[in-house]
């Protein structure tokens, strides 16, 4: 008798066979129906930004205050990868930072702040002082600083980002400046100055008077005394005084001269001490500083004598006639400005922007209506009609 080999196949096992079988397609096909739903789900809770062409911006990873999409754009023209994070309305970019111009119209050469720049210009779109117009992500990437700017005269806007160069413009020459997060129907570019506020003089100059008595006698008395320290929440001007203090002293002198020439002599000893600025701000160095300087102190002085230099017409004439002028000396926020360049693609050499157009949409949900509990099957081979 030979013998067989094999198996034998029992009633038992091909029941066996068959529930495992069943039950292993039926566990798939739950598996993908559950990673179809959660796939649509997260869809449906992303926003993806695309333009007039389809061509898809990128995800929304927050919201601006006027419920923009915010995306990141990955610089990728230098040799390291930064992170730009812009704004994206129905037909514009924008950005937390604003671009510098010295030409109006936002035309010239243009200029940014560097990164977390947040004593130069830091008024945003309310032109309230520290309000905005300051980005800590470029910071935080010890990379440059990102912002959008003017487009050949369109308000869809390009993007800009600093160089190592100063900006070409002093803070006195920039007028107009692309600030992108206007709510504006046209551009948003906006004339520009920077902020001034009156300088306190109540450091800059100690005033004493010498008289002498029938009897000879001299008697020094102190009008006003010479402060050590500026007021709370502000620094001295030191030591841009002290560049000026020869100037500052030689004009002095000659108004004194001049003045006595004309009646109004007066026996005062002088000593000059240091001017105070807001904290944030510095003292504006502009041509008539020295002038303006002596005027405040020849007022200051005669003040306390009684004697008004604004409304007495023979002081005044006197003083013009050596180049003296009434003045105010004043206190600036610098600007701290670099030179800007727009990113461009680095395999067309073309302003990265200038490739998509608007107007700029967001993919709507996928889903057949809110709250809906049914869900479409997908075949391997692709997604069959619902029909």
């Amino acid at each position: 008798m030979r013998k067989q080999k094999g198996y034998i196949l029992t009633i038992e096992l091909i029941l066996i066979i068959t529930i495992l079988a069943i039950g292993s397609m039926g566990g798939i096909v739950l598996v993908r129906d559950a990673v179809i739903k959660h796939n649509a789900k997260k869809v449906d809770n992303e926003v993806v930004v695309i333009d007039s062409g389809n061509n898809k911006l990128g995800k929304a990873i927050s919201f601006d205050e006027h419920e923009a999409p915010l995306i990141f754009f990955h610089d990728r023209s230098s040799e390291k990868t930064y992170r730009a994070l812009i704004g994206i309305r129905d037909d514009r970019f924008t950005s937390r930072e604003a671009i510098y111009y010295d030409a109006p119209n936002c035309q010239g050469n243009p200029c940014i702040k560097s990164v977390s720049d947040e004593d130069s210009d830091s008024s945003g779109i309310s032109q309230i002082v520290s309000t905005g117009n300051v980005s800590y992500i470029n910071a935080l990437q010890n990379g440059p600083n990102y912002a959008i700017g003017q487009r050949d005269g369109t308000f869809i806007g390009n993007l800009f980002k600093s160089t190592p160069l100063s900006c070409p413009a002093k803070d006195d020459e920039i007028v107009s400046r692309y600030m992108s997060q206007k709510v504006t129907s046209g551009t948003p570019c906006e004339s520009f100055e920077i902020n001034k506020v009156p300088a306190d003089n109540r450091c800059l100059v100690g005033v004493s008077n010498t008289s002498i008595d029938l009897f000879g006698a001299t008697t020094t008395t102190e009008l006003q005394a010479l402060c050590d320290t500026c007021p709370e929440g502000f620094t001295s001007q030191g030591d841009i005084l002290q560049l000026y203090l020869p100037e500052i002293e030689s004009l002095l002198a000659t108004a004194l001269d001049t003045l006595s020439l004309i009646g109004v002599s007066a026996n005062l000893d002088l000593e000059i001490g240091t001017i105070c600025c807001p904290t944030g701000t510095v003292l504006e160095e502009d041509e008539n500083i020295v002038e303006t300087l002596v005027f405040t102190i020849l007022k200051t002085a005669f003040n306390l004598l009684g004697i008004d230099l604004l409304n007495n017409d023979l002081i005044i004439n006197a003083l013009a006639l050596i180049g003296i002028e009434p003045g105010i000396t004043n206190c600036k926020t610098p600007l701290n400005l670099q030179l800007a360049e727009p990113v461009v693609n680095p395999v067309t050499n073309k302003p990265v922007l200038e490739a998509v157009t608007p107007p700029f949409t967001i993919v709507l949900p996928q889903t057949s209506s809110a709250g809906s509990q049914f869900w479409f099957p997908t075949e391997p081979k692709g997604e069959r009609s619902n029909d």
